[in-house]
């Protein structure tokens, strides 16, 4: 009697677990159709269902390689990116999960943003992750040097970098407006004070940007404010005026000894003089 509740206890048990067993595999295939339905949205795509398979067994199989994130960055980049993710393998994915938003970028264009990746780093990625397409267009206005400087920008001053440079009267003045926008207090103060009607008519000069960084910065105000004028030259002056005065303390300090020996000195003399007397 006893041996058969223990066989009827198996056979439960196996039952419970077939039936999890059974339920997690209708949830994951279940999983795996909506990710599949939204990447083909993204990507603009209508699948039959023996695509669906084959492109399940894909992720089931990246999955098992790359982890459960393969599943979310399919949602992200659209189907493309299992077609790159195979190609391109550890080095396409490791970008994906550094910054998950350059995923639809590097699905449609790995082969130039993972050796600009390589070369510069994953500011590349994030300058993607906030406006799509704009990295190859940084590298050829700023150089390798001005991605990450336009990266900590929002995404809209990136665009609007961009595409002033795109106006400026040489190369060397590309480069002046994003270093002169980058050091600004306030960038989008700053890329506000050019004036786009100029810009578009007859380009970016230095001279346009340096007059735009002093109105953003106030420094044009100060020749109108005496007030402000002061507290700029008073804060602008400050390190010198302390430096000066540290100087000054250095020099005068031997001569300030010299003078207390020889004070204590001649006051000695004369205590000795009157002590005579």
């Amino acid at each position: 009697m006893k041996q058969c509740f223990g066989v009827l206890r198996i056979i439960l048990f196996s039952v419970v677990c077939l039936s999890a067993q059974a339920a997690g595999v209708r949830l994951l295939a279940s999983s795996l159709d909506e990710n599949l339905e939204i990447a083909a949205r993204r990507s603009g795509r209508v699948l039959s269902e023996g695509t669906k398979i084959q492109l399940k067994r894909s992720m089931l199989k990246l999955s098992s390689e790359y982890g459960d994130d393969v599943c979310k960055l399919v949602r992200e980049g659209g189907l493309e990116i299992l077609e790159q993710g195979i190609r391109h393998g550890d080095e396409f994915w490791k970008c994906c999960k550094a910054v998950p938003g350059a995923s639809r970028s590097l699905a449609l264009h790995a082969d130039e943003l993972l050796p600009l990746t390589r070369r510069i780093g994953n500011d590349v990625l994030l300058l993607e992750s906030k406006v799509p397409g704009s990295a190859l267009r940084a590298v050829r206005l700023f150089g390798d040097d001005g991605i990450p400087m336009l990266a900590r920008h929002s995404p809209e001053d990136i665009s609007r970098f961009l595409g002033y440079a795109a106006k400026a009267d040489s190369p060397a003045t590309g480069k002046l407006l994003l270093e002169t926008g980058t050091k600004s207090k306030n960038p989008s103060k700053f890329l506000d004070a050019l004036n786009w009607k100029h810009i578009m008519a007859g380009g970016v000069s230095a001279a346009a940007i340096i007059s735009a960084y002093q109105v953003s910065d106030g420094l044009r105000e100060a020749v109108k404010n005496p007030a402000v004028a002061e507290n700029i030259i008073r804060s602008s002056l400050a390190p010198v005026r302390y430096g000066l005065y540290l100087l000054l303390t250095i020099l005068l300090f031997p001569l300030g000894i010299k003078g207390l020996c020889r004070g204590i000195s001649v006051w000695k003399k004369r205590k000795g003089q009157s002590s005579g007397t």
